[in-house]
């Protein structure tokens, strides 16, 4: 069989190596289904079920099992959210912006409350996913950075415990389990956030706008990168 580990980002085997080994996963946005061939090759999952909102990820999904010999373990077919999960589930969620993810999770509550594990990686407003999760009782396992073409991603493993989370602002953007990390990207991270927030300053002092509120964060994420 061939090797499909050199046609995966970094971004998706950051995600491969947050997933707990389990029977079966549910690839949420599948796209060309690498990642499920990979989790199957290296014996992290044994079946699949991947989907994605549009044709034509699935047809190249459906051409990529067939090559890797792969057709009798892995499902696909065009679906959106996680509605067809099923109890008990394992679910990966990426490539995606917090908006999607979030809308995605809040139409299959029910589903994402009752999943074993969920693997999220987020492209765009990662804090705003944070406090959703924490918001609606999830728990954040662990967490993962990557580098990929001079952009820093996140990744987490999540689950639901129907507790909700106490956190400030600056946690939501470097969180307790990040910090604690010491994670040789962690500053590269935080430091694309300080230049957001630089931006934001900048617009608001043209403005005549107060910025003391975004101030206050910046000097705690550029303290936490001096610790780092």
């Amino acid at each position: 069989m061939k090797d499909v580990e050199d046609l995966l980002s970094n971004r998706l085997l950051m995600v491969a190596r947050l997933v707990k080994p389990c029977e079966s996963i549910y690839d949420i946005g599948t796209d060309h289904c690498y990642l499920p061939i990979y989790m199957i090759q290296k014996g992290i999952i044994k079946r699949a079920v991947a989907t994605d909102v549009k044709k034509g990820p699935v047809q190249i999904a459906l051409r990529n099992i067939n090559i890797f010999g792969l057709d009798t373990y892995i499902d696909v077919f065009v679906s959106d959210g996680i509605s067809h999960v099923g109890q008990d589930s394992n679910i990966i969620i990426s490539g995606m912006g917090a908006d999607v993810i979030i809308e995605i999770l809040t139409e299959g509550i029910h589903y994402a409350k009752n999943a074993n594990q969920i693997i999220i990686q987020c492209q765009s407003k990662t804090e705003r996913l944070r406090s959703f999760l924490w918001d609606n009782g999830f728990y954040i396992e662990e967490e993962a950075l990557c580098k990929e073409k001079d952009k820093v991603y996140n990744a987490f493993r999540v689950s639901y415990c129907g507790v909700k989370q106490i956190y400030t602002e600056i946690e939501t953007i470097a969180s307790k389990k990040l910090v604690k990390m010491h994670h040789p990207l962690l500053t590269d991270y935080i430091s694309c956030h300080i230049r957001k927030l630089e931006d934001i300053i900048s617009g608001y002092k043209a403005s005549n706008v107060v910025f003391s509120k975004e101030e206050e964060l910046k000097r705690a994420l550029e303290e936490i990168n001096e610790n780092n």
